[in-house]
């Protein structure tokens, strides 16, 4: 399976990025390998992803960051939509376009 990061999941990772590296360059790449691991699980299991509201959209959580990772998957490609903590606003799965 080949793993593709939308524009919206590559902008919360430089959010991300940015957010970190003022506060520890050890605590990002620690983040960074949580959600590596996360990625690389959902190509490696695909009937493993939560369900959401939306009927085309399963989500990974990052194991021990807890990030979310909605993705779908079409033909061989599965498509992370967002990098996201839920300790922000939740995430409105209806307005995330697959």
């Amino acid at each position: 399976m080949i793993i593709e990061y939308t524009s919206p999941a590559l902008r919360d990772l430089e959010e991300l990025r940015i957010y970190l590296t003022g506060r520890s360059l050890s605590g990002l790449q620690n983040v960074i390998a949580d959600i590596q691991e996360a990625t690389i699980s959902v190509s490696q299991s695909l009937s493993k992803g939560r369900k959401t509201s939306h009927d085309k959209i399963l989500e990974k959580i990052s194991p021990k960051y807890g990030y979310l990772l909605p993705y779908y998957i079409k033909g061989d490609t599965i498509y992370i939509l967002r990098v996201y903590h839920p300790s922000r606003k939740p995430l409105d799965y209806q307005k995330i376009r697959p």
